[in-house]
């Protein structure tokens, strides 16, 4: 109502009876007769009156440009309601027309701003590069928002990738040689702590990538279990592995059933456990390869000399001389060539080591020979299997603790598959 009227008035109005039609008043220029509520309805559609003499019904209003809202227009009485019935207030009244992108319009999107995410500086399998060989992210929507990266950063010279940081990539690898070889040098017990320190930066570089990427793992559990079971399997050996991972699967349950992160527990436990058995347990059987005294350090020593030297080979021959794609959908760097390269790299580094080096040289050359081998073709799956990790999160590289080299799994990637077979194959020759 426009008005207030008096009880008297009001009364009067009110108190007549519900009796005949009588015509009221609706402002305009005629008088409708509305039926008593008893009656039946007759069909009648009320008249819509239009702003002009003619009395035209108005037709629908199409507001698309930012001048179709201006303030001035809605001043004249329009209403706007939204879906709940409430009055907006001119342009801040808008209902969103634009319609939420599809998966895969999304996906569509991250291909068209990402060139290249996998920038191989870790291993040599070095050829050209290529957006059609980037393959699609088949992850959860939105797992993926925030870490992708633009086409900027993806900019290259003509020269391979590795010429530019070579200078870099040398200095670090020095270093992180000495470092290892001193260790080496003090005894089995520096060794060991050594590999453990590196596990668990593996591994906690995995779990914050994963962390950028969306996932909420139970990292605490899982960096616990990769550093116990390096320690625990030097010190009593295979009996290491079930013990460790049974808490680790059981306390990763409980971590989601008491709701300490309170996230998808499929998923989430799924790549807890991934990174556990990736890199601890893998990474363990460096821990057994020391366990021999003072043989252990030499074992260590031969498998990670045959991995090394088989990715610097597959390095420098790919550099010079990659040209078939090895797994272009995987990894659209790497190249037959340089896995052929790196493999004979290991396979005469092997030879050497089962002449010069103790305990492999007590065995003879073609124990050497066997190392390298089974080096050879377990090496280049570790990097491989790193690079599906890193397509699937949209990254270069896990890290960029280390100039040139990205981060310690980048670098350690191919080794952590060396370990068991490397391990395996020395139970087989000195039991």
């Amino acid at each position: 109502m426009s008005d207030w009227r008096g009880d008297d008035e009001f009364d009067a109005e009110w108190a007549r009876p519900l009796g005949g039609n009588e015509p009221i008043d609706v402002g305009g220029s005629s008088s409708a007769d509305l039926p008593h509520w008893t009656e039946a309805a007759t069909g009648e559609v009320p008249e819509v009156f239009g702003d002009d003499a003619s009395n035209t019904p108005p037709g629908p209003r199409f507001r698309m440009g930012d001048s179709d809202w201006a303030e001035d227009d809605l001043s004249t009485g329009e209403v706007l309601l939204d879906d709940s019935g409430a009055q907006p207030a001119g342009r801040a009244g808008r209902r969103r027309t634009t319609a939420k992108p599809t998966r895969k319009e999304k996906r569509a999107a991250r291909k068209a701003t990402i060139v290249d995410p996998e920038v191989e500086v870790d291993s040599g399998y070095d050829a050209g590069y290529g957006q059609d060989n980037y393959d699609d992210f088949n992850s959860e929507p939105g797992a993926l928002e925030g870490v992708q990266l633009s086409r900027d950063e993806y900019d290259r010279s003509d020269e391979p990738r590795g010429t530019a940081d070579l200078g870099s990539r040398l200095v670090t690898a020095l270093i992180v040689a000495a470092v290892a070889l001193l260790a080496f040098v003090i005894g089995r017990t520096t060794t060991v702590l050594l590999v453990t320190v590196i596990v668990l930066a593996c591994a906690f570089e995995l779990y914050e990538a994963l962390r950028r990427a969306g996932y909420h793992t139970a990292t605490v559990i899982g960096l616990l279990g990769c550093g116990s079971i390096v320690l625990i399997a030097y010190n009593q050996g295979d009996a290491a592995f079930p013990l460790v991972a049974m808490l680790v699967v059981v306390f990763t349950f409980l971590w989601y059933l008491l709701e300490v992160a309170k996230a998808r527990p499929t998923i989430n436990i799924s790549l807890t456990l991934m990174v556990f058995a990736w890199i601890g347990i893998m990474g363990a059987f460096a821990g057994l390869l020391l366990r021999p005294d003072p043989a252990g350090t030499g074992l260590l020593l031969g498998v990670v000399i045959c991995a090394v030297g088989g990715d610097i080979g597959s390095y420098f021959v790919g550099r010079a001389s990659g040209h078939t794609l090895l797994l272009p959908r995987v990894s659209p760097n790497k190249t037959l060539e340089g896995l052929i390269g790196g493999a004979v790299t290991s396979v005469v580094l092997g030879g050497i080591i089962g002449v010069v080096l103790h305990p492999w040289a007590d065995k003879g050359i073609l124990a050497g020979l066997a190392l390298g081998l089974v080096v050879a073709i377990a090496a280049p799956i570790g990097d491989l299997s790193e690079s599906l990790i890193k397509r699937e999160l949209g990254v270069k590289d896990i890290s960029s603790f280390l100039p040139g080299h990205g981060g310690f799994l980048d670098r350690f990637d191919a080794i952590l598959f060396t370990l068991p077979v490397g391990y395996y194959l020395a139970l087989q020759l000195f039991s």
